[in-house]
């Protein structure tokens, strides 16, 4: 190839296409998980929502909940991935060769959000929410049905006999507030130093394409999320949903949360199908001894997602 302004610009068009073609089309598994807000500034501030309010009977004057968006901060941050190609490889007609790494940085750039969230599920017993309190904790502050608080755990206690295994998770996911949020202040793009008189050309023989973008990942609804290390089994997971199902709102009313996603690492993908898509299930006689096939009470309750992204450390 000929090392023309007019090659050049050609040969950036093809990189931009690449690049944006895999930046739309990889798969998003954490895309049920996350809200995603705009962002307008160097960081995002969010408001505190210990209790959301529901509709009430208007008696009197309206009773007015403020979102003040002081509470909780996301940082944005920069991120890029840069690659060079020789001179000579161009002239030589050797980008061919380069196409599909060029294709990896859109990859890559769709990819950053897949690992900021859960980088987030993986350690969110350690990071801060919207409330102050640890994402996945033990004393997070819900009602009971006179509207007093009392404690509440997103975290399932091992019972007498059991020993911890992988973490597994179970998510609400059609609300329009998420467990997780994802703000973009800057698109991910590509950024090209390709003039002839650059210094990386005329110095290095050099052509430099990069990509980058400013964002940034953070937590949502706690409400919304549930974390266990109790073996994967019906009766775990049964116990998990009715946990975020006993969640009230400050007037005492439930909030009447059920879960729709069941997140796991790929270790348990076998366990995790099992106990969501076997519909018979053995269940023990009124004598105690003998067992009897008998339908699954959790069968298709949640939706089962496996993925490599969670690595189950309890």
């Amino acid at each position: 190839m000929d090392i023309t302004s007019a090659n050049i610009a050609a040969l950036t068009t093809d990189i931009n296409t690449q690049f944006n073609r895999f930046l739309q089309l990889a798969p998003a598994v954490s895309a049920p998980l996350v809200m995603d807000i705009p962002s307008t500034s160097a960081a995002n501030f969010y408001p505190n929502l210990v209790d959301f309010p529901g509709m009430r009977k208007w008696v009197g004057s309206r009773v007015i909940h403020r979102l003040e968006n002081d509470a909780f901060v996301i940082k944005n941050e920069t991120y890029e991935n840069t690659i060079a190609i020789k001179r000579e490889h161009l002239e030589d007609d050797l980008f061919g060769i380069y196409k599909p790494f060029i294709a990896q940085l859109g990859k890559e750039a769709s990819g950053l959000r897949e690992r900021l969230i859960f980088d987030l599920v993986n350690n969110a017993t350690g990071i801060k929410g919207m409330d102050g309190q640890y994402f996945f904790d033990t004393d997070h502050v819900t009602y009971d049905e006179d509207g007093k608080e009392v404690t509440y755990s997103n975290v399932a206690e091992l019972k007498d006999g059991e020993t911890a295994g992988p973490a597994w998770y179970l998510f609400k996911c059609d609300d329009p507030l998420k467990p997780f949020i994802y703000q973009t202040r800057r698109p991910y793009a590509i950024t090209q130093r390709t003039k002839l008189t650059d210094d990386n050309v005329f110095f290095d023989k050099e052509f430099i394409w990069g990509a980058d973008g400013r964002s940034a990942a953070g937590c949502g609804m706690w409400q919304f999320a549930y974390r266990s290390t109790r073996p994967l089994t019906i009766d775990s997971l049964a116990d998990a949903m009715a946990a975020m199902g006993s969640q009230r709102r400050s007037d005492g009313q439930p909030y009447g949360i059920e879960p729709t996603h069941l997140f796991a690492p790929t270790t348990l993908r076998r366990t995790a199908n099992a106990v969501v898509k076997g519909g018979m299930v053995p269940v023990l006689a009124p004598d105690g001894k003998t067992w009897l096939p008998g339908s699954n009470p959790v069968e298709d309750s949640v939706k089962p997602v496996c993925t490599s992204r969670l690595n189950g450390k309890a």
